[in-house]
C-alpha cells in the first residue's frame, strides 16, 4: 500500500469484543458510551488529566480522565528489496509530544443533550474551567465514527443493533473547549 500522508495516530471509540446484532450476526466492535477527549499538540504535554462533570436527565456523573501523550509518527521506508521506494513497511516514533487523548465512559449516557463541565485539577499547568452544552450521537458496532444518521441498509436512520452514544471534546491550544464532530 502506498503512503500518500504521515500516519497519524487516531484513537478509535469502539471496545474491543465483538457484539452478537438481534439477528445473530456478528455486529462488529461494541461501541462504548462516553466521551473521547482529543487535546491539541501545543498543550498536551501540560494537561495530564480533565475531571468531567457530565449532567443530563439521568443525572450528573464525575470522573477524573486521565489523557496520554500519542507521539508523532512517520512513515518507515521498507529495506532493500522488491517494494517500491514510497511504499512504507512500518511507523516511526519521532521524537517530541503529539496531541493527547482519553477516554472518559458514561454509563448513563443517552442521546439526549448534556451539559460538560471540564476543569483541570489545582495547580496544573493549564488552567480549564469551560462549560458546554454537548450532543452525543449513536454509533454503531463495527463502524468506529460512524453515526447512526448515516446508518447501513434496512437500517432507519438514527438507529443500529448494539449502537452506543458518543461525542468527541476537543480541547484547544488556547484552552477553549468544544464538542468535535
Amino acid at each position: 500500500m502506498r503512503i500518500l500522508a504521515a500516519v497519524g495516530v487516531v484513537v478509535a471509540l469502539s471496545g474491543c469484543a465483538g457484539r452478537e446484532a438481534a439477528s445473530g450476526e456478528s455486529g462488529g466492535a461494541a461501541p462504548l458510551r462516553g466521551f473521547g477527549v482529543q487535546v491539541d499538540q501545543a498543550v498536551s504535554a501540560r494537561v495530564p488529566m480533565v475531571h468531567l462533570k457530565t449532567c443530563g436527565p439521568w443525572g450528573c456523573h464525575d470522573q477524573d480522565v486521565p489523557l496520554s501523550i500519542s507521539g508523532p509518527t512517520s512513515a518507515a521506508p521498507c529495506g532493500t528489496g522488491s517494494q517500491s521506494a514510497d511504499t512504507a513497511c512500518g511507523v516511526v516514533h519521532l521524537p517530541g509530544p503529539g496531541p493527547g487523548y482519553g477516554y472518559a465512559p458514561v454509563p448513563g449516557l443517552t442521546q439526549e443533550p448534556v451539559t460538560v463541565r471540564v476543569t483541570t485539577p489545582p495547580g496544573a499547568p493549564v488552567r480549564l474551567d469551560a462549560r458546554l452544552r454537548v450532543q452525543p450521537r449513536l454509533v454503531c458496532p463495527g463502524r468506529a465514527g460512524a453515526a447512526a444518521d448515516s446508518a447501513g441498509p434496512g437500517q432507519p436512520a438514527g438507529t443500529c443493533a448494539g449502537g452506543a452514544p458518543q461525542a468527541q471534546l476537543r480541547i484547544a491550544a488556547d484552552g477553549t473547549v468544544s464538542q468535535s464532530r
